[in-house]
């Protein structure tokens, strides 16, 4: 019996996705539904859904930016390459931070985000990439 409901389910579903628009507007008007009301709904949770796919995808291209930026100062920190530790540098120097950060071969992720922290990540990506050329 399940699988008949299944075939109902879905040739219902079927029917209201290829039947005609206004037939559909008909047929709920008929039922009671106020559509004008119930489009001003469904455009408002559009509105919440795309604002929160764009902080999403917002967040997650930060965090990844966050994580290059971290992989690049460790790298210049075990290569001792000059640029971009004095970059970190002056950024701790900046934040009156060089008591805490002295030895910047032991600083941990978390201590180089904090270091970062408030900093336009695309400005200083675009810093270190300079330094790199």
């Amino acid at each position: 019996m399940s699988d008949l409901k299944k075939h109902i389910d879905k040739g219902i579903t079927e029917f209201y996705l290829n039947t005609d628009i206004e037939l559909i507007k008909n047929s709920l008007r008929e039922d009671g539904v106020d559509l004008d009301k119930e489009s001003v709904e469904i455009e408002r949770f559009v509105k919440r859904l795309k604002f929160t796919h764009n902080a999403l995808m917002t967040k997650q291209y930060n965090q990844e930016l966050l994580q290059k930026i971290i992989e690049r100062f460790q790298d210049a920190i075990h290569k001792n390459i000059e640029k971009p530790i004095a970059t970190l540098k002056n950024l701790i120097e900046a934040k009156q931070m060089s008591v805490q950060f002295r030895n910047l071969d032991k600083l941990t992720e978390d201590e180089i985000k904090e270091i970062i922290k408030g900093k336009n990540l695309v400005d200083l990506m675009d810093e270190l990439d300079n330094e790199q050329s």
